[in-house]
C-alpha cells in the first residue's frame, strides 16, 4: 500500500510541481553548498558587524542587531543582571572603534568596542546543539580577559529555537535567525542607506538562503501540506528511512487534533510553533479583566499572556505553557507569582536566578516526542508516530490542563 502511494506521489503533477519550486530557491550559498555551514555563516555575519569593511553600511548593521533586541523584548536590558546593557547606555555609544574577532579562543564571533567596554559573544549554531560545557567554558575566557569592561553579552544564535543547558541559560540570550532575517530586510528596504549593487546583490542571496533554511517558501509550504495529506502513508515511509539531518521538521497531526478538541481552540501558529488556546479563558474573560489580569479592551484572540504552545523541532516535539509577552507588566507578575506558589502543577516556573523572564517565561513542560523516540521510529518498523501524539495529546488535554485550569480559577473566584 505504501508502496503504491509512493509510485502515485512521484507521478503527481503536484510533486513535479514542487520540485520547479524548490529550483527557484537556488542560491550561490546552496549553488556552493555552504548553507547548512556555520563557519561561512559566522563570517558573513562578521563582515556585516564591522562598521569598517566592504559593504558600506558603517555601524548600521550593528546598532540595528542590539536596537531589534530592545524593541522586541519591551526594552528589557540586553545581557544578564551583573553584566547587561541596557537602552541608555546604547544610545550613548558610538561603534566606530568596533573590532571583530572570528574563531577567537573557538568563539564564533566576538565584537568589542574598548571605548564602549562593551563585549559581545556569540555562539553561532545552524543545525548543531550546544556542546558539553562549550558556553561555560566561552563565558569563563570572556569573564576573565575582559573582566575591565563593563557590559559583557553573551548570545546563543541558532537556526530555531533551542532549549539552553540550565547552567548557561540565564547568561546567554537566546536569538534566532529570525532576527539577522529580519536586519537583512530592514537594510534592503532602507532607501537612505544607499548600499551598493555587490552589497545589494549578497544580501539578497543571504535573504533566501535563510528563506530556504527555515522553510519560508508560502507556495511550497501550501503544496507540501496539500501533497502530505494526499499521500500521508508514502511521507511516513519517507521519513521513517530518512536520516534525521535530512528530514524536516518532525511528522505531526497536532493541528487537527486541535481543530477537532472542542475544550481548546487554534491560536497563533507557525511552522516550529504550533498553538491554541483553551476555553476557559474565554469562558471566565470578565473575571480575568475584574482581577486585572487583562485589559478591558482585550478579546483573547490576540492575548499572548497565556501561551500554549507545541514546540517542533528537527528531534523532538515539546508542549510548553509560559508566561508570554503582555501590555501590562503587572499581569505577567501576577501569573508569576500565582505559578510560584504552585509548583507542583507548574514545575518549570522557578529559574535558576529566580526572576520572571522579560518575553517568554516556561512555567510547564510536557514531552510528546523525543528524540530518542524520533530515532527509534525513523530506524524501526513503526508506521507513524501519530498514535504516540494523539495518546500524548489527550493526556495533556484531558489530565495536564484540568490542573492549569483549576489554579487559574481558583484564582479568580477568591
Amino acid at each position: 500500500m505504501k508502496e503504491t502511494q509512493l509510485k502515485k506521489l512521484i507521478l503527481d503533477d503536484d510533486f513535479t510541481n514542487i520540485q520547479s519550486l524548490v529550483n527557484e530557491e537556488i542560491n550561490l550559498m546552496s549553488i556552493l553548498n555552504i548553507a547548512h555551514r556555520e563557519l561561512q555563516h559566522s563570517n558573513l555575519l562578521g563582515w556585516l558587524f564591522s562598521p569598517n569593511e566592504t559593504h558600506g553600511l558603517d555601524d548600521f548593521f550593528i546598532k540595528e542587531f542590539i536596537k531589534l533586541y530592545f524593541k522586541e523584548n519591551e526594552y528589557q536590558d540586553l545581557g544578564n543582571d551583573y553584566s547587561k546593557l541596557s537602552v541608555f547606555d546604547f544610545v550613548n555609544m558610538n561603534f566606530d572603534d568596533v573590532e571583530i574577532r572570528r574563531e577567537y579562543k573557538n568563539i564564533d564571533i566576538l565584537i568589542l568596542s574598548k571605548s564602549n567596554e562593551l563585549c559581545i559573544l556569540i555562539e553561532n549554531k545552524i543545525y548543531a546543539k550546544e556542546g558539553k560545557e562549550q558556553l561555560t567554558k566561552y563565558r569563563n575566557h570572556i569573564e576573565d580577559e575582559f573582566r575591565d569592561y563593563k557590559h559583557k553579552i553573551f548570545i546563543y544564535l541558532s537556526l530555531f529555537e533551542q532549549e539552553i543547558s540550565d547552567k548557561e541559560k540565564d547568561n546567554y540570550v537566546l536569538l534566532t535567525y529570525e532576527h539577522i532575517k529580519k536586519l537583512i530586510k530592514l537594510v534592503l528596504d532602507r532607501q537612505t542607506l544607499g548600499i551598493n549593487n555587490n552589497t545589494r546583490f549578497v544580501l539578497e542571496q543571504y535573504l533566501q538562503t535563510l528563506k530556504s533554511l527555515m522553510n519560508e517558501n508560502e507556495k511550497i509550504e501550501q503544496l507540501a501540506k496539500d501533497l502530505y495529506k494526499k499521500y500521508k502513508p508514502a511521507f511516513d515511509l519517507v521519513f521513517k528511512y530518512a536520516s534525521p539531518s535530512q528530514s524536516t521538521l518532525v511528522p505531526n497531526n497536532l493541528v487537527q487534533l486541535i481543530k477537532d478538541e472542542p475544550s481548546i481552540r487554534p491560536f497563533s501558529t507557525s511552522k516550529s510553533y504550533i498553538r491554541f488556546q483553551p476555553n476557559f479563558l474565554y469562558d471566565n474573560i470578565e473575571l480575568l479583566k475584574q482581577k486585572g489580569f487583562i485589559t478591558e479592551e482585550d478579546n483573547l484572540e490576540k492575548n499572548w499572556l497565556f501561551l500554549f504552545e507545541f514546540h517542533i523541532t528537527r528531534q523532538y516535539i515539546y508542549f510548553d505553557m509560559k508566561i508570554g509577552d503582555y501590555v501590562l507588566t503587572s499581569s505577567r507578575e501576577k501569573l508569576y507569582e500565582l505559578f510560584k506558589n504552585n509548583t507542583d502543577v507548574f514545575s518549570k516556573v522557578i529559574k535558576a536566578n529566580g526572576k520572571l523572564r522579560p518575553s517568554w517565561h516556561l512555567v510547564f513542560q510536557k514531552k510528546i516526542i523525543t528524540s530518542s523516540e524520533y530515532s527509534k521510529f525513523l530506524d524501526s518498523e513503526e508506521d507513524s508516530l501519530d498514535e504516540k501524539i494523539e495518546k500524548r495529546f489527550k493526556e495533556l488535554i484531558h489530565i495536564d490542563l484540568p490542573k492549569i485550569q483549576k489554579v487559574i480559577e481558583d484564582e479568580l473566584k477568591k
